[in-house]
């Protein structure tokens, strides 16, 4: 086969605000750059969100590279980037392929492809295999927009045919983790030097039934197990290259549940713990799960093998609304784990929401009272609950009569009391004045770690 489209660009386009912030390393773009490379493409990463660059900067690189297939994050904090990049693109005259995969790709689909004109394809779901199946499409026809004929096998990929739009049906979730290559690291060297931690992904998915969450609402569009892992072996292979190749000694897992449920994830975590003693890694980690999963016996040997900080969605220290938020837990459950791994010497950081629509001022300050029991925890998540498209909270909250759509992708909802309503605008206000100072201590690389962690135990108090 002929490579005629052969340069690929994989961009995280500029954002609003960055999520996750001492987390930076874009590893989506990174295994898809991985699985791209072993088919012999030449593929740049371009994350104009971790540098901060805007649509300018960012169209300028695109033209001093002149890839021949574009491929974009979409987030609802980049959305309105995204479209003004795509816009400049083709009025520039860029008319190589334009794709774009990730969450509000995932869960508005074609309907992307009816928002955004210059967009020719659109990837729902796992993105490592559509991908390379796309591009030799584009390769055997050699045209940046093959007919409906030569794409409609893909599946997973929405695409532009005539004035229509077409979608092939979702793709299976990827069961063997093992069979990917470790992703391009890229980034990984401003990473270290900002004094942040490398990320590595072990499993993915997580089979909880929280009805805010986005990452479960994008895996049930896609057959197949929701929770998957790789092997412990595997994964220490890849903290073995990490300390090779940059020196490793400290990581974030960024699995939305490090152990999933039932017997496999504890035995994977048994496991992993046996790979690290065998091979001699000395690591410091921190995860993520869910209350349910803390067990002592575990626990104690995943803190002896290295593992420094637990982080939990304990959302609410109000029943009803963990009820309502499908978290199958109770307040008094979460007070006890969150003691229990302080009294085993793990550190917890736990996502909050302590502003839902429906709460009561008396609710808030249940809330408050939490927070203190169990010794006011250092929170990676504070805010008020935050609505995704297509997820089961925003068909919850439309059938309340409570929805409100700003934009296309962009989801909002009214407070039944007035009292909380006033609440979260000055908590908001708080908010944005801490983002900005970390914006500005992030623009100095000066003390960012230190600083963000006072700041985010200031927010919980």
């Amino acid at each position: 086969m002929h490579i005629a489209f052969r340069k690929i660009m994989l961009i995280n386009p500029p954002a609003s605000l960055r999520l996750w912030e001492p987390h930076s390393e874009n590893l989506g773009l990174g295994y898809l750059a991985a699985v791209l490379e072993q088919l012999d493409y030449q593929v740049s990463i371009l994350d104009a969100s971790l540098f901060r660059l805007g649509v300018s900067a960012t169209l300028k690189r695109i033209r001093e590279e002149q890839p021949d297939v574009i491929g974009f994050r979409l987030l609802e904090v980049n959305m309105p980037y995204f479209v003004d990049l795509v816009v400049q693109l083709r009025r520039g005259g860029y008319s190589g392929h334009i794709t774009a995969g990730g969450p509000v790709a995932t869960m508005m689909d074609s309907e992307i492809l009816k928002l955004v004109p210059g967009l020719d394809s659109l990837m729902v779901g796992e993105g490592e295999e559509t991908l390379p199946e796309l591009l030799e499409a584009l390769n055997l026809s050699g045209t940046a927009r093959p007919s409906g004929e030569r794409l409609a096998g893909i599946l997973g990929l929405c695409y532009r045919e005539g004035e229509a739009s077409r979608s092939n049906g979702p793709r299976p979730l990827i069961e063997n983790l093992d069979a990917l290559p470790f992703p391009r690291r890229d980034t990984l060297p401003d990473i270290l030097r900002w004094g942040r931690l490398p990320m590595i992904i072990s499993s993915r998915g997580c089979d909880g039934h929280c009805i805010f969450c986005c990452p479960a609402a994008m895996n049930a569009k896609s057959p197949g197990p929701k929770w998957r892992p790789r092997s412990a072996g595997n994964v220490a292979d890849e903290i073995e290259d990490l300390q090779r190749r940059y020196n490793v000694d400290h990581l974030d897992f960024l699995d939305d549940n490090f152990f999933g449920r039932g017997e496999v994830g504890v035995r994977r975590a048994w496991d992993f713990i046996e790979e690290l003693r065998r091979r001699g890694l000395r690591i410091q980690f921190s995860i993520e799960c869910r209350v349910d999963n803390v067990e002592e016996d575990l626990f104690k040997a995943l803190r002896d093998a290295g593992c420094v900080e637990v982080r939990l969605g304990i959302e609410s220290g109000v029943q009803r609304i963990l009820d309502r938020y499908g978290k199958g837990t109770t307040v008094e459950k979460n007070r006890e784990v969150l003691l229990k791994l302080k009294e085993w010497g793990l550190a917890a950081k736990i996502g909050f929401i302590p502003f839902d629509p429906t709460m009561s001022v008396e609710e808030l300050m249940q809330n408050g009272e939490f927070l203190r029991s169990v010794g006011n925890p250092e929170a990676f998540n504070y805010n008020k609950i935050v609505v995704e498209v297509g997820t089961p909270l925003e068909r919850l909250f439309e059938k309340e009569g409570r929805l409100i759509k700003p934009g296309p992708w962009k989801r909002d909802y009214t407070f039944d009391d007035p009292k909380v309503a006033v609440l979260w605008k000055l908590v908001r206000g708080y908010a944005t004045a801490k983002r900005t100072a970390l914006q500005l201590a992030d623009g100095c690389k000066v003390g960012l770690t230190d600083f963000q962690a006072s700041l985010h135990r200031q927010s919980v108090r």
